[in-house]
């Protein structure tokens, strides 16, 4: 009866330990990782595309201008920084510079609500590669 419970007993104690050794690593906080080059470019692209939708949405065409060449800048560092990346990360890459680039032309021209439009597809293709980007 004592071999029974101090066979018992063992296996619990193994059991517990290995419980405290397999989970432990689990418990430890991951290191927080920084987004890649790529990922940052999208989100500089992203935030001045934001600010020009918000320019725009007040008629505001300006500052909706400065917004687009700014996320013009950061989607000319994106081309060259997602180069690894799967191809539809490029594809959305090109179709947000294209889609900026004629709402620049848009707001050059004065027409805010054009340009907001083409500012939307520029944010669709923005969202849809940072999907994909690592």
């Amino acid at each position: 009866m004592n071999r029974s419970r101090l066979a018992a007993a063992t296996v619990t104690a193994a059991m517990a330990a290995a419980v405290a050794v397999g989970f432990a690593p689990l418990a430890v906080a991951a290191p927080a990782v920084a987004p890649s080059a790529c990922v940052s470019d999208l989100q500089a692209a992203q935030t001045s595309n934001n600010a020009a939708i918000a320019a725009d949405q007040v008629n505001n065409t300006s500052a909706a201008r400065t917004a687009n060449l700014s996320t013009a800048t950061s989607l000319v560092a994106a081309i060259g920084d997602c180069a690894g990346q799967p191809p539809v990360v490029g594809a959305n890459v090109l179709t947000a510079s294209a889609s900026n680039a004629v709402a620049l032309v848009y707001n050059l021209l004065g027409a805010s609500s054009s340009a907001l439009g083409a500012e939307q597809a520029t944010a669709s293709a923005l969202t849809q590669a940072l999907a994909v980007a690592t």
